[in-house]
């Protein structure tokens, strides 16, 4: 996982006005899902009507275009670099097509054996393995206007509880911790779910896991605080996407700082503060390096949505 809301620009995600869809419920805007094998459960045994559509404005944070042209740039000479290095010390230009090459095929190959290793490992959420689960990525995928709701898998994995957005070829998929849900498969927070959901299918909404732009800003990863800087505005604006769609799961973000046992003791608002009033060079310069934003200037973010998040100073 901003961030002021800017008029104009920026994805707009398609809801409806109707019914929750569920548990997790959704704010008062998004259609109820109906999922073939998945019986309804809870407020969705109330109402199902079918709704009018409206769209409404899932912005990009309004760094991403900026550093995402410059990372790109910064790709593009680095390539550039790499084959007129091999060209020079080869004099043959089969060596050069080969090093351009092989960026990309390693790209390729490491995302598909990713998916590989889900596809193996992970539990598939379906409408009869964590059935809750695959009704807010059905209903949120829809609302965000993706052709087709991407796979969604259950990790068991001692990490901290939180979810992770990546694709393989024409394949979107999700990854969510088990730790996000308890004993009996249910979640353990339907809106923190919901929301955290919403913020992965944000980041396919946004093209986040496209394999060009992936392999067009390689380059800048070599550059200390480009690369991270274009991943940080990143979950911003899927954050973006996950508050428009579900603002009620906001407080998901507590997740990250208390773990899903104590997350309900963690004071949002007080973390919230401390993004304005910690400072110290070692801090300024992790704040730099690091690929995802601080706690702090993410729950900052999210609670005050006249500013948008903090990427560098």
């Amino acid at each position: 996982m901003p961030h002021a809301t800017p008029p104009g620009g920026g994805a707009r995600a398609r809801t409806a006005h109707g019914p929750p869809y569920c548990s997790p419920t959704v704010r008062p805007g998004l259609a109820r899902a109906r999922v073939d094998g998945a019986p309804p459960v809870g407020a969705c045994e109330i109402a199902a009507g079918e709704a009018d559509e409206e769209l409404v404005p899932a912005p990009a944070h309004p760094w991403e275009t900026p550093l995402l042209i410059v990372c790109v740039l910064v790709g593009a000479l680095v390539a550039a670099a790499l084959v007129h290095t091999v060209w020079t010390v080869t004099g043959s230009w089969a060596c050069p097509a080969v090093a351009a090459a092989c960026p990309p095929a390693v790209c390729w190959t490491a995302r598909g054996l990713r998916y590989a290793r889900e596809r193996a490992e992970s539990v598939k959420i379906s409408p009869t393995q964590f059935p809750e689960a695959y009704r807010a990525v059905v209903t949120l995928s829809a609302a965000m206007g993706l052709p087709r709701p991407p796979e969604a898998y259950v990790r068991p994995t001692r990490a901290r509880a939180a979810a992770d957005a990546a694709a393989h070829r024409l394949r979107r998929y999700l990854v969510l911790s088990h730790e996000l849900f308890g004993p009996d498969g249910r979640p353990r927070d339907p809106d923190a779910l919901a929301f955290l959901v919403a913020h992965q299918i944000g980041h396919v909404a946004a093209g986040h896991t496209s394999f060009w732009r992936r392999v067009a800003t390689l380059g800048a990863e070599l550059v200390p605080g480009l690369g991270s800087a274009l991943s940080r505005v990143a979950e911003y604006t899927a954050d973006n996407h996950a508050y428009a769609h579900h603002p009620e799961g906001a407080h998901a973000v507590r997740l990250f700082a208390g773990g899903p046992e104590l997350y309900t003791r963690v004071n949002m608002g007080e973390m919230a503060d401390r993004a304005r009033t910690d400072r110290g060079g070692s801090l300024l310069l992790y704040h730099l390096l690091s690929r995802r934003p601080s706690n702090t200037r993410r729950m900052a973010a999210l609670r005050d949505r006249t500013r948008r998040g903090r990427v560098f100073l």
